[in-house]
């Protein structure tokens, strides 16, 4: 399952934030900030994905599990 950034969109599956990006790059991608796709570009329009991750993760916390499985349901509903 996957959570997607909340700048550009680009989808990132839970295993790779937890163990294969670095301290920084994982930091950036959970506070928002940016993620390796994006970092230091700019992004012209945000993807409905990306602000449904921002809710999201508003809406859970620290839950990735949680956070995952309702971003899949709203890929499901092709949003």
């Amino acid at each position: 399952m996957d959570l997607y950034c909340q700048r550009c969109g680009e989808p990132y599956d839970l295993d790779h934030i937890n163990f294969d990006m670095t301290t920084e790059e994982r930091i950036n991608f959970k506070d928002g900030k940016c993620c390796p796709c994006c970092v230091n570009k700019p992004v012209a329009e945000r993807p409905a994905r990306a602000e449904a991750m921002e809710v999201v993760r508003d809406l859970l916390g620290d839950d990735e599990d949680g956070m995952a499985a309702m971003m899949e349901d709203f890929e499901a509903f092709g949003l």
